[in-house]
């Protein structure tokens, strides 16, 4: 006599399976997501690190820069030359650097348009896409804002997701992940739980130092 399996059981055993795949396999490529993203926003700080420490070997200590200028003077004469430029759309309405239609973390709607004129836009050779803009602001508060979306124009273009902010702050603190100082004051350290406030507001923009604070995206 020959023992196998019938096809009710055979059956069964198929949906048991497809249950547990479609229960796993979403959260993990959304880990996997994740992941990437973290790496992202590793590596986009790092660069930021490695051109405000060239700028100021070439310009001096920040607070000393000449801080007077819009947008683009104020890029290309102390950032643009310390990035691995691939394209370079300029402070333009030229597509083609950053993608044009965003989302907040929670999935509302960005309204800020980076394809102006009051933003600088370049894309590095790892496919990094770059924002830059200034504030017209008074030391000790920031002089600008970079932006960088660690996966280019693929999706899914999404603040606190492969979006993140930085500002600027032509004191010792130099450039630093949105969310670790209050950005309408003086230099004063945020504690823990107001950088988990920040980032869960509702836009995802400052969630730049919380990820680089946990090592993780754990929202």
């Amino acid at each position: 006599m020959k023992h196998a399996f019938t096809l009710a059981e055979v059956l069964l055993t198929l949906a048991i399976i497809g249950v547990i795949a479609a229960l796993t396999i979403p959260a993990v490529i959304t880990k996997v997501a994740k992941d990437q993203y973290v790496s992202g926003l590793k590596k986009a700080y790092n660069t930021l690190k490695s051109v405000e420490r060239e700028a100021r070997q070439e310009h001096g200590p920040m607070e000393n820069w000449d801080w007077s200028g819009d947008t683009t003077a104020q890029f290309e004469k102390y950032f643009l030359p310390h990035f691995d430029v691939l394209k370079n759309c300029g402070a333009t309405t030229e597509e083609g650097c950053f993608a044009t239609e965003h989302t907040t973390v929670t999935g509302g709607i960005w309204s800020t348009n980076f394809n102006t004129t009051n933003y600088y836009k370049i894309v590095t050779s790892d496919g990094m896409a770059w924002v830059f803009t200034r504030t017209g602001t008074i030391s000790p508060y920031p002089q600008g804002y970079f932006f960088v979306d660690v996966n280019g124009l693929k999706g899914p273009n999404k603040m606190g997701r492969d979006i993140f902010r930085f500002e600027v702050f032509p004191s010792y603190l130099g450039i630093k992940p949105h969310g670790s100082y209050i950005h309408t004051g003086p230099t004063v350290g945020l504690p823990v739980s107001d950088i988990d406030s920040d980032c869960a507001r509702g836009t995802g923009a400052s969630c730049a130092a919380k990820v680089l604070s946990e090592g993780a995206m754990n929202y």
